[in-house]
C-alpha cells in the first residue's frame, strides 16, 4: 500500500469546497428554492369556478328549485282536484300531485341546466367564440349557443321540429336576460353562476 492511501483516511473527514456563491435557483430550478424578494402567487382564475364547479351547481339548483316549483303546483292541482272533501283523501290527492310534478320538474329543470353547464364549459375550453366576427362577440355569445344547442339536444328525442323550438326557447331565454341586463342598472349578466342568470 502507498503512504498516500493510508495517512488520507486517518487525516479526518475530506473537505468539501466552499458552494457559498453557488445559487441554488440557477442549478436545480425544480427544487423551487424561494427568496425574500420574490412574492408568493396563487393560482387564480380569472373566468370564477371551474367548468366543473358550474356544472355540479347549476345541476343541483336546477334540481332544487325545479323540484320545489313541481311540488307547489303540485299542491295547487292537488287540491283543486280532490274527488272528496274528507281529509284522509285530500291529503292524499295532496301527496300524489306534489311527489308527481314535483319530481317530473325537478328532473327535468336538473338534466337542462347539467346539459347547458356542460357545453357552456365546453365551448369556453374551445374558445368558440374567437371563430365569430368581432360583432358578434359579446358576453352573451357562449351562453347564447349553449342554450340553443342544450335545448335542442335535451329535446331531439321528440323530433327535429320540437328540438328546434327547444332550442330556441333557449336562445331566447339568454337573449332576454342579457337585454334585461343591459337596461338594468347594476345588473350584470352571468353573475349568479346559475345558468346564464
Amino acid at each position: 500500500m502507498s503512504s498516500d492511501s493510508s495517512s488520507s483516511s486517518s487525516d479526518g473527514p475530506v473537505q468539501l469546497p466552499s458552494l457559498g456563491n453557488l445559487s441554488l435557483k440557477t442549478v436545480a430550478p425544480a427544487l423551487q428554492v424561494k427568496t425574500q424578494s420574490e412574492p408568493d402567487y396563487l393560482d387564480f382564475d380569472v373566468k370564477g369556478r371551474g367548468m366543473w364547479e358550474k356544472t355540479v351547481a347549476s345541476a343541483g339548483w336546477g334540481y332544487l328549485g325545479g323540484t320545489v316549483t313541481g311540488a307547489l303546483y303540485g299542491l295547487r292541482t292537488g287540491a283543486a282536484s280532490s274527488p272528496n272533501t274528507r281529509f284522509k283523501v285530500r291529503m292524499n290527492s295532496l301527496l300524489n300531485h306534489t311527489g308527481r310534478y314535483g319530481s317530473r320538474f325537478g328532473n327535468a329543470v336538473g338534466c337542462v341546466a347539467l346539459v347547458y353547464s356542460l357545453i357552456e364549459g365546453s365551448l369556453d375550453k374551445a374558445d368558440a367564440d374567437t371563430y365569430f366576427p368581432e360583432a358578434l362577440q359579446t358576453p352573451a355569445l357562449n351562453p347564447a349557443l349553449a342554450a340553443l344547442l342544450g335545448g335542442s339536444l335535451y329535446k331531439s328525442s321528440a323530433g327535429p321540429r320540437v328540438a328546434a323550438l327547444a332550442g330556441t326557447i333557449g336562445l331566447g331565454a339568454v337573449g332576454v336576460t342579457y337585454a334585461v341586463s343591459n337596461v338594468v342598472p347594476g345588473a350584470k349578466f352571468g353573475s349568479t353562476s346559475f345558468m346564464f342568470f
